[in-house]
């Protein structure tokens, strides 16, 4: 590739999204545990089944949908969490739902990603487990209301019957001197099934890199270092969008060593145009993440537009080899707006695909 240098904006197609929120809390395996608070909010009424979701009709499930029935007191923000065991007790995938309800009974829906199931070749009947059903958000604290380890089983379902891609590796190298902000962008389409839609990354490494960073934490954050390159802590901006919907959630679970940390955003609704927007400005490193968008869509729609930006700062100094690792990447475009806040820079190489190119503008 010739090198292409600018002082200006440049565009590189297929990126690397730094994608995680840092809000989380420990929610350890627990046995079945009521929580006399919390019961006269809501209860689990005990119903459950469960059903695959093929979306692209290829073959292949996408999800495994499991229905949970909850009968509300109090009406507010309620959220579930839930992991799928295999039948001989390993872990295989983690699942959330978050919902406004009304008094009365409702069914909640733990969706689990099929990419997860296909890749770990786990084989069912699935046991639901470390149910967790609690009232409130992360912004105005949470309720218990119970936890149930064994809840439920599903059908003999094959991991092989599941749809599971794998990505691979990619590079980007160059070298300067100066200042880049990087605006980093996601464009994706999902389908929607029974008036939600969903999105699961799983997998996803922070940073999502092969290449050896350093991580060193702050009260403001936390500043990474890799050979050539210095990420300051801030600006570190981090959005969500979907359009044409009624609301957006987000949930995360994080693996660091033998914890699991679970988090979920409020319910942000949509605005007159039907866009709903979730923002953040933490980002956490050292850890591999499942992060799950969904929500309801608007009526009469089939496909839902995803969109997710991250700001960054990036000072370099000399040369710079960047191998971002695709892990859990969602499928769809892939951008990377970098303004040159001053210094001068050379891209010397780009290989995402043969359809990504750079176009530079002085």
């Amino acid at each position: 590739m010739t090198k292409q240098e600018t002082k200006g904006d440049a565009e590189i197609g297929r990126a690397w999204p730094a994608l995680a929120f840092l809000l989380a809390f420990y929610l350890p395996a627990v046995s079945c545990q009521i929580i006399p608070d919390g019961a006269d909010f809501a209860s689990l009424t005990g119903e459950y089944n469960d059903s695959i979701l093929d979306i692209n009709g290829d073959g292949f499930f996408e999800y495994l949908n499991i229905n949970v029935g909850v009968s509300i007191i109090y009406p507010g923000e309620y959220s579930l969490h839930g992991f799928l065991y295999d039948r001989d007790d390993r872990e295989v995938v983690w699942s959330a739902d978050h919902k406004n309800l009304t008094y009365g009974n409702h069914t909640m829906q733990l969706a689990f990603d099929g990419k997860t199931i296909g890749r770990k070749l786990l084989h069912g009947p699935y046991r639901l487990g470390n149910l967790s059903f609690t009232w409130g958000s992360a912004t105005m604290g949470l309720i218990p209301i119970a936890r149930i380890d064994d809840a439920y089983r599903t059908r003999p379902y094959l991991a092989q019957d599941f749809a599971g891609p794998a990505n691979t590796d990619k590079n980007l190298s160059g070298s300067g001197k100066g200042e880049l902000l990087l605006t980093l962008s996601i464009k994706t389409t999902v389908p929607v099934s029974s008036g939600r839609y969903m999105y699961d990354m799983v997998g996803l490494n922070m940073p999502p890199l092969s290449t050896p960073v350093v991580v060193k934490g702050t009260k403001n954050g936390y500043e990474l270092s890799m050979p050539g390159i210095f990420m300051p802590n801030k600006p570190n901006n981090f959005s969500v969008m979907a359009s044409p919907v009624k609301d957006i959630n987000v949930g995360l679970m994080k693996l660091q060593g033998n914890l699991e940390r679970t988090w979920i955003s409020s319910q942000f609704p949509a605005d007159n145009s039907g866009m709903a927007r979730a923002d953040t400005d933490l980002i956490s490193p050292k850890g591999s993440y499942h992060v799950k968008i969904f929500g309801e869509a608007l009526e009469n729609v089939s496909e839902v537009d995803l969109r997710m930006s991250v700001v960054k700062k990036l000072v370099i100094d000399g040369p710079f080899n960047l191998v971002i690792n695709t892990t859990g990447f969602p499928f769809g475009s892939y951008s990377v707006s970098a303004k040159a806040l001053n210094g001068s820079f050379n891209f010397d190489e780009i290989e995402f695909n043969d359809q990504n190119r750079l176009i530079a503008t002085n």
